[in-house]
C-alpha cells in the first residue's frame, strides 16, 4: 500500500534523537513532514492550531512527559495515531501506556521498527475511521450493511459473554470460507480458520490482549474450505464491566490479500533494484531532480570518492563537480541534466579526475531523480 502524505507531530528535547527519527524516516518509502516541539506548550499549541495524522512522543521530557500528553489528548477527544518513542519501558509501563491511548511504542536502540510502525499505526486508523462510518450508517439499514460489507470485503462479529451468543455478519461467513448461517459462529470456529503456521502467534495475541489490553489488531492468513489462501487485517475490541470482567468482544476482518501481494512483488523489485545499484562497480548515485542533492550513493562511489555515505547525503551533487568555468551551472544544458556528459569531479581529498556522466530519470520514493553513473577516463 502506498501510503498517503503524513503530518507528523514529535514532541522530544533532544536534538540528537529528533535527527535519528528523521533519518530513519527520510530512508523509508514515507511521504512525511516532521514538526519537532520539546515542551508542553508547544505540543498545546500545535495540537490546538493544526491537524495531525501522527504523534510520536519521547516519554522522559524533564516537564512533561508522554502521558501527560495522552491525558491531555484524551481531555480534548483527539483521536490521533500516538506512539511512545522510549530508551527503556517495562511491560507494566507499556500496558498502561496503551490502556491510555498509546498505539504502539518502539525502543530508541531499534528505531528501524518506526517506518512499518508507522504505516501500521496509519492503515488501523483508516481502517478505523471506515468501520465507525460503516458501524454508524449500517446500523440503521441492515441491508446496506451486507452490501457494503461484500463490496468492502469486510466482515464483523461480535462475543457476547453474558449471554454466550457470537455473531457474525454474513461477509463474515464467507471471508472464512462458509456460507450465511451453515456454522453456529464462535471465537473457536475463526481462530480454526487461521493458517497453521500462523496459529500460535494469533492466539497468543488472542489471549495477552483478553487478559491485558482494550484492544488488539493484527495479521495473518486464513485457510479456507477450498483450499485458498487469503491476508486478513483483522481489529478486536475488549470490554469489561467495572470489575476488569470481559462482557463482549467485538472484531472485524478485512481482505488485504491483493495490497499483500503488492507489497510482495514491490519489495521483490526493490530489492532487485538496490542489489543491483549497491554492487554496481562503478560510482552510481541517486539525486533529487529539483535540488540535485544525493539521496542515495553505492559502495562504488563511497570508496572511489573516499566520503561517506552519511557526507555525501549531506552535500548536493554540485559539491563534487568542478565545471571548466567555474560555474556550476555548466553543468546543466537548460537548466536540466544531460543524458550523457564530460564533468570534472573533486574527491574529498582533492583529486579532479575526469568522467563520463550518464544520466536517466527515475522515481525514488514517490518523487522524481535522477540516477547517475559516473565512469572515470584515464
Amino acid at each position: 500500500m502506498k501510503t498517503n502524505h503524513i503530518e507528523i507531530l514529535h514532541l522530544e528535547d533532544e536534538v540528537m534523537d529528533a535527527y535519528l527519527v528523521r533519518k530513519i524516516l527520510d530512508r523509508s518509502h514515507l511521504d512525511f513532514n516532521i514538526t519537532v516541539v520539546g515542551d508542553k506548550a508547544s505540543f498545546v499549541k500545535e495540537i490546538l492550531n493544526r491537524s495531525f495524522d501522527l504523534i510520536l512522543a519521547d516519554h522522559s521530557l524533564p516537564q512533561f512527559t508522554a502521558m501527560e500528553a495522552l491525558l491531555f489528548l484524551k481531555e480534548r477527544n483527539v483521536d490521533t495515531p500516538f506512539i511512545l518513542l522510549t530508551g527503556t519501558v517495562s511491560e507494566e509501563f507499556a500496558v498502561n501506556a496503551m490502556r491510555e491511548g498509546a498505539w504502539d511504542y518502539i525502543l530508541k536502540d531499534r528505531l528501524q521498527r518506526l517506518p512499518n510502525a508507522v504505516i501500521t499505526a496509519i492503515e488501523r486508523y483508516t481502517t478505523e475511521k471506515q468501520r465507525r462510518k460503516y458501524v454508524d450508517e449500517l446500523m440503521v439499514r441492515e441491508a446496506l450493511m451486507k452490501g457494503a460489507e461484500r463490496l468492502a470485503r469486510f466482515g464483523s462479529w461480535q462475543a457476547n459473554m453474558i449471554t454466550g451468543i457470537n455473531t457474525w455478519s454474513d461477509e463474515m461467513y464467507r471471508m472464512m470460507g462458509y456460507e450465511p448461517g451453515s456454522r453456529v459462529p464462535s471465537t473457536e470456529l475463526f481462530l480454526a480458520g487461521i493458517h497453521h503456521e500462523d496459529y500460535t502467534r494469533i492466539k497468543a495475541t488472542y489471549d495477552y490482549a483478553c487478559n491485558h489490553m482494550p484492544n488488539v489488531s493484527f495479521e495473518c492468513r486464513l485457510s479456507r474450505d477450498d483450499g485458498s489462501i487469503m491476508y486478513i487485517y483483522s481489529e478486536l475490541e475488549i470490554k469489561r464491566n467495572a470489575f476488569s470482567e470481559i462482557v463482549s468482544l467485538n472484531g472485524f476482518i478485512r481482505d488485504v490479500t491483493e495490497n499483500r501481494e503488492a507489497k510482495q512483488k514491490l519489495a521483490e523489485s526493490e530489492r532487485k533494484y538496490q542489489y543491483l545499484f549497491e554492487h554496481s562497480p562503478k560510482p552510481t548515485w541517486v539525486i533529487d531532480a529539483e535540488t540535485s542533492r544525493f539521496l542515495d550513493v553505492n559502495k562504488a562511489a563511497v570508496h572511489h570518492y573516499g566520503y561517506t555515505y552519511d557526507e555525501f547525503i549531506a552535500m548536493q551533487a554540485y559539491d563534487i563537480i568542478v565545471p571548466p568555468s567555474g560555474h556550476r551551472d555548466t553543468i546543466w544544458e537548460n537548466g536540466k541534466w544531460p543524458e550523457k556528459a564530460m564533468a570534472l569531479h573533486r574527491k574529498k581529498d582533492g583529486t579532479v579526475i575526469s568522467v563520463e556522466q550518464q544520466t536517466g530519470n527515475v522515481d525514488f520514493e514517490g518523487r522524481p531523480a535522477r540516477i547517475i553513473l559516473a565512469t572515470e577516463i584515464n
